[in-house]
């Protein structure tokens, strides 16, 4: 592959040719992926099941989950699919769009890595045990990088994971976090939303040219409150994989527990404009997720750590 970046707005290689992206943009809307699951193993036969319920419920006090916004975002999700087709978008295609924004943000600076050798191998490693976990492997290939940044954060794009020094200082002495966290990324992956993220770059592209990066950006504010749904969807993806490890991850939903005392009060506007959850409504999701499909308890929130309704 050349090289795909000498300008402000890069370039990246596709099978199609030289296909413009907005990396730089792409990169401020990925760092707002945090990403951690939660799961539980019990006796040898059921850690190989997946969980058999799938709920979003936990949701439907947010602006996320109300009737107005559900019917928008699959409205965006077919206007999508019919004007860039889903199968178009090939595993192959995804990795080739991951390794080309690999590159442009290390030679633009947009991003640093670790550089430590030891820790990049015990990372993969833990990749490739996740790997070997789905019940369904796509083609995708996948890499995992320590980040120079005190950000306590996770993100992914085209079969590249990036977890930040402030993240992996958040789980020294908890490799099941970690897991999770990686885990969660692949499910971003495994599930599609990378793939529809690559749709809409196609999609503003075909429409506005090199010149599309506003509507990208509008497109991204209005429908932040959407992605809450997606969020929760790699986490019960994420679940599944370390729940077929045998780990016991209650530890995740006291992490996003201890996130929230770190949150402003909640508000509308703000969840609105939120592409993750409320941390204290993901730790409720993945409590309830873990209790309905795992039969385990992961303890009662304080007062503080409940997340509080709509309109507070």
């Amino acid at each position: 592959m050349q090289s795909c970046c000498h300008s402000i707005w890069p370039f990246i290689c596709t099978a199609g040719g030289m296909k413009t992206l907005f990396f730089t943009l792409l990169l401020s809307c990925l760092l707002a992926c945090n990403g951690v699951d939660t799961v539980l193993g019990t006796d040898d036969n059921k850690s190989r099941q997946d969980a058999t319920s799938y709920s979003y419920a936990c949701l439907d006090s947010s602006v996320a989950g109300e009737r107005t916004t559900q019917r928008i975002s699959k409205a965006a999700d077919l206007v999508r699919d019919l004007a860039v087709r889903k199968g178009s978008i090939t595993d192959e295609m995804q990795s080739e769009y991951g390794a080309a924004f690999h590159q442009d943000v290390l030679e633009t600076g947009e991003m640093k890595l670790v550089g430590d050798k030891a820790l990049d191998t015990r990372l993969n490693a833990m990749l490739n045990e996740l790997l070997r976990q789905r019940t369904k492997p796509s083609g995708i290939k996948y890499a995992v990088y320590a980040v120079e940044d005190t950000m306590v954060n996770a993100f992914t794009f085209g079969g590249r994971i990036y977890v930040t020094r402030g993240m992996l200082n958040q789980c020294k002495g908890n490799d099941a976090l970690l897991y999770a966290i990686i885990g969660h990324e692949v499910g971003h992956n495994e599930v599609g939303h990378i793939r529809a993220t690559i749709q809409d770059m196609r999609l503003t592209e075909k429409l506005f040219g090199e010149g599309g990066g506003t509507f990208m950006q509008l497109k991204q504010l209005l429908a932040a409150s959407f992605n809450q749904k997606n969020e929760l969807e790699a986490d019960y993806y994420g679940i599944n994989l370390t729940h077929h490890m045998g780990l016991d991850l209650c530890t995740v939903v006291s992490f996003w527990r201890r996130m929230a005392g770190n949150e402003n009060p909640y508000s509308r506007v703000e969840d609105f404009l939120r592409t993750h959850p409320f941390s204290a409504a993901r730790a409720q999701c993945l409590a309830d997720h873990i209790q309905n499909n795992f039969g385990v308890a992961c303890g009662t929130p304080r007062p503080q750590e409940l997340h509080p309704p709509t309109g507070k």
